[in-house]
């Protein structure tokens, strides 16, 4: 079998042990691994968006590091040539993000690649877009030529299988954009639910709300030890309770176990609101919240309905956003109501102690509304999640109904649906047999070290100033 892996940049460590442990996986099996790497030709990355030249040749020192751990020869290694590819045409000037995300170059969603990067990179949901014109340009540009030189390559190569990371970014999304219209076979690996392993999506990316809600219940099932399923379901839970870093960062341990805001009424119909980041999934399609434009608007509608005067809503600010200044965080701080209660990204008090003691829990898809299923509270969910057709969660088809969930005194829906979830991001994925992810960012390939040393990176400085001299002195000749 051939198989061609597409290696654009190397600077994320555990991204770059799992493309190194694919690769390594088919050598063993005696299949034909062909690599596309990056030499610099990419003008902008998601690890480098400005091209700075020490991060792309640490970039690509890094990557030569890690490919010279694998059996690969080196005519399988191929360049990324985008300027044999390069062609200028005319780009409209966007006047806003939405008409970015809507553009698209013969069926290629190039915009929605380029503003999903751009929100990225911003951590602004609704970036002033005409305020990156130029960024807008040449990653469209980009986009476009890395889409051509893609198509020659994958005709050339003629792979089985193809695999890329994420499959969402500029400089990714057109790759996979191009396998699918060649009608290749393509896999886009991701971080999984624990840091011992990968996960692959087919044919599409990770985001994929409905590719991914499709797996949650097949999994479950395909399990036939129903005690050990569940209890690794529930021993998920526990641990993101306990504050411990399981696929990603846990948000919740530098929080003050048993901690509730000052002045917590119990007497008080009290409700938590955990909002979510909105510039997460917001070039993604599908994630739409289904009632409200967004979650500031659903917030908004929330604490001026007409509810119960007795109900005290308190927000919780998702720590992702701690230090974030952008319109979800600036809107945020607006928001004034003697029936609210603000919780900031840095404040100690215990999202689960606030959980346990109000009466319901009100979620825009992220995890902590089926982790309120698992604990027992009622759990309405206002948005899309992976989680929402499990059972477990109130789901209002429109705000009137969200509002009479509101008011009434719900009882908590049973649990499955939470376990086969649990259970979903505990245990799904491929377990690494080479790489070994020691923490969310470092790792080791074969026992080396991918990230480079001290002494290369001065190394790396000296030669880069070296050249600069050369080139100045050069330059200075008559």
């Amino acid at each position: 079998m051939k198989v061609l892996i597409y290696m654009p940049f190397a600077a994320w460590i555990p991204h770059l042990g799992t493309d190194l442990e694919i690769a390594a996986r088919h050598i063993d099996k005696g299949d034909e691994v062909h690599i596309i790497q990056c030499s610099g030709d990419l003008p902008s990355c998601e690890t480098n968006p400005s091209h700075t030249k020490l991060r792309c040749v640490a970039c690509k020192y890094m990557r030569d590091k890690g490919l010279s751990l694998i059996n690969l020869p080196d005519y399988n290694r191929h360049e990324l040539v985008l300027h044999d590819f390069s062609q200028y045409f005319d780009i409209p000037d966007f006047s806003s993000i939405e008409e970015l995300k809507s553009f698209k170059i013969n069926n290629v969603d190039i915009g929605m690649a380029v503003a999903s990067t751009l929100i990225s990179m911003t951590r602004e949901y609704n970036p002033k877009v005409s305020n990156f014109s130029k960024y807008i340009h040449d990653n469209i540009l980009m986009s476009k030529s890395i889409y051509d030189c893609m198509m020659y390559n994958l005709q050339q190569i003629k792979p089985d299988v193809f695999y890329i990371f994420n499959g969402r970014f500029s400089a990714i999304r057109p790759a996979l954009r191009a396998a699918q219209h060649l009608g290749i076979k393509t896999f886009v690996h991701e971080r999984a639910g624990r840091i011992q392993k990968y996960t692959l999506s087919e044919d599409t990316y990770p985001h994929d709300i409905e590719y991914q809600k499709s797996r949650i219940e097949p999994f479950w099932n395909d399990s036939p030890h129903d005690t050990e399923k569940e209890e690794i379901a529930r021993q998920w839970f526990k641990e993101r309770r306990g504050g411990k870093d399981q696929g990603w960062y846990s948000f919740t341990k530098s929080q003050k176990k048993g901690k509730l805001p000052d002045g917590f009424d119990d007497s008080k119909r009290n409700i938590a609101i955990f909002n979510s980041s909105e510039d997460e999934f917001e070039a993604i399609d599908g994630w739409q919240n289904p009632i409200y434009k967004n979650q500031i608007d659903a917030i908004n509608a929330i604490i001026n309905a007409d509810t119960d005067k007795n109900i005290m809503f308190y927000i919780r600010i998702h720590p992702n956003l701690k230090g974030v200044d952008n319109t979800q965080t600036r809107e945020l701080s607006r928001l004034k109501s003697t029936n609210l209660v603000i919780i900031t990204t840095d404040s100690e008090i215990d999202s689960y102690e606030l959980m346990d003691a109000c009466e319901k829990v009100i979620t825009f898809g992220s995890t902590m509304g089926i982790e309120s299923v698992f604990w027992g509270k009622p759990s309405i969910l206002v948005g899309r999640s992976l989680y929402e057709d499990l059972g477990g969660c109130y789901i209002p088809k429109d705000h009137k109904e969200l509002i009479e969930f509101i008011n009434a005194y719900l009882n908590p829906l049973p649990d499955p649906g939470a376990l086969k979830y649990g259970y979903y991001q505990s245990h799904a994925g491929i377990p690494y047999i080479y790489y070994n992810q020691e923490t969310l960012f470092k790792g080791k390939f074969k026992g080396i070290d991918l990230k480079y040393s001290i002494d290369v990176k001065i190394k790396i400085i000296m030669n880069l100033i070296r050249e600069t001299f050369n080139d100045y002195f050069n330059h200075k000749k008559p």
